[in-house]
């Protein structure tokens, strides 16, 4: 069975829009399980009211707020179910999106090796959302998807809840967030997906309090998870077919971030990356600086 798994934090706005796509849905064999990461708006009263409807199987669950990442964490270990797809509260499924899903599990259900599928979304604004290389069914790594094929932004992530577990995403003191990359490129040192050119759901282009809308400033906010994110893709990087260009922008971007940190020291930066990565030093100032020049924040 497919866990349907939402994190919400004060979103009571859009949630009803997600809600109706799940009643709408062909194939109803899913639990929705919603994980509310500390609300203060009107979201658990919204939820009883789908609950009380009794059309779907809800499931609701409330922790302190603690950022999405340990959201996704409490979702993954507060299901048992086979399958654990994640929807976010303010993007909505096809009608058809939990039927393709059955419809193409087998191609990863007996593989140890293979631990879901990707499959695609659309934006609200009608066009595609990012890059996406394969126009056929594939097999594929998440690091080889994105750094060597060249994919970019959102998909569908269906995967096994067995395989999630294995792969919860780190804690870093004082922090709420981490790249999810983080979590992929780990998995992918050992599992591959099947990606499936279907699209599957709608994605919400950006929401203004969206994490996304205000991406390097969260980054920076966070720089720990950040720049561990990107000294491991480094590291993969030096063993795996990583585009040139991928290899370059991530050393420039790891120094964007690794700069706002004020607790390693600058030897330690140095060590905690690929020697390679020391010629992205300079260029990386200078794009700190454009962030706090644009943002009026004194270096």
């Amino acid at each position: 069975m497919i866990t349907v798994f939402t994190p919400a934090y004060n979103r009571a706005k859009t949630l009803p829009r997600l809600f109706e796509s799940l009643l709408a849905q062909t194939d109803k064999r899913f639990e929705w399980l919603i994980i509310d990461d500390g609300s203060v708006d009107e979201t658990k009263e919204l939820v009883d009211q789908f609950i009380a409807e009794g059309s779907l199987s809800i499931r609701y669950l409330y922790k302190e707020n603690g950022g999405v990442n340990s959201a996704m964490n409490y979702g993954v270990l507060h299901t048992e179910n086979e399958i654990f797809y994640r929807v976010d509260s303010d993007d909505y499924l096809k009608d058809i999106a939990i039927e393709r899903i059955y419809a193409n599990w087998h191609l990863v259900e007996n593989d140890d090796s293979l631990c879901g599928l990707i499959l695609l979304p659309i934006g609200t604004d009608g066009k595609s959302v990012g890059i996406h290389p394969f126009d056929e069914i594939r097999r594929v790594s998440f690091f080889d998807y994105y750094f060597q094929y060249g994919a970019s932004g959102d998909r569908a992530t269906v995967m096994k809840t067995s395989v999630m577990k294995q792969y919860l995403f780190p804690t870093f003191s004082g922090e709420k967030f981490c790249p999810e990359g983080l979590m992929w490129n780990r998995m992918a040192q050992k599992y591959d997906v099947v990606s499936i050119p279907e699209i599957i759901y709608v994605r919400e282009v950006e929401i203004g309090d969206s994490i996304t809308s205000k991406v390097v400033e969260t980054l920076e906010n966070n720089n720990v998870g950040t720049i561990t994110y990107y000294s491991e893709l480094l590291k993969i990087g030096q063993t795996r077919d990583i585009r040139l260009f991928y290899y370059m922008k991530s050393a420039l971007l790891y120094w964007r971030y690794a700069l706002c940190n004020k607790t390693l020291s600058f030897c330690e930066k140095v060590k905690f990356v690929p020697a390679s990565a020391i010629l992205a030093l300079i260029p990386g100032v200078f794009l700190l600086l454009w962030d706090r020049i644009t943002r009026n924040k004194r270096f």
